[in-house]
């Protein structure tokens, strides 16, 4: 290869280089002077998924009582004091959290790396006995009257209401607010958002 043909190839190649230098240089300007990166992919809560969960408990109670339930006849039996009694002890659990197919699409929003998350009420999701646990503790039956066979399940239901209604007055509610709060907020962070707020209707 002569000079005049090394010469013509290496001043090609060199315009070639100065033309790549110059396109990355007016890339540069054109961002400001900012260099080039690669664009974040946006974070996003999938809503849809989340009403999927329907119920999450973020707060269990333990809880007993003790119901007397009695049948008295509404006659002249009354007065002489013919009657059915029990005593249960009762041992339930009580669960409260969010119903999360209230949830709607107004109730996230995202601004890159931002998120609000708005939940529905807490709520008491559900009130169950112990079956092992509960059981009658004493029973009489007088003479002169008929053994109502719905006694025990009566006082069985005066106990679920009777549980749910001292986990209310505990603060059961305020609880599940709170936990539910924090697991959110926990839960959108591990998606990669840096600031995160979780409120409660």
């Amino acid at each position: 290869m002569s000079k005049k043909v090394a010469l013509w190839t290496a001043a090609i190649a060199m315009s070639l280089v100065l033309v790549s230098v110059a396109s990355c240089l007016l890339g540069y300007l054109a961002l400001g002077g900012r260099p080039l990166s690669p664009t974040p992919t946006p974070i996003a809560v999938n809503v849809e998924e989340m009403r999927r969960v329907a119920e999450l408990a973020t707060v269990k109670y333990t809880l007993s009582t003790a119901v007397v339930s009695s049948h008295v006849p509404d006659d002249l039996r009354r007065a002489l004091g013919i009657k059915e009694e029990l005593v249960l002890i009762a041992y339930g659990e009580v669960a409260a959290g969010f119903d999360l197919q209230k949830l709607s699409d107004d109730d996230v929003w995202v601004d890159g790396d931002r998120v609000q998350l708005r939940l529905p009420p807490p709520q008491i999701l559900y009130v169950r006995l112990d079956n092992e646990r509960t059981h009658v503790v004493y029973y009489k039956k007088s003479w002169f009257i008929d053994r109502d066979l719905n006694l025990e399940g009566r006082a069985r239901q005066e106990a679920e209401e009777l549980i749910r209604q001292a986990a209310l007055d505990s603060g059961l509610l305020d609880q599940a607010a709170e936990y539910g709060k924090l697991f959110f907020a926990e839960h959108l962070r591990s998606l990669g958002f840096k600031e995160v707020r979780v409120i409660v209707r």
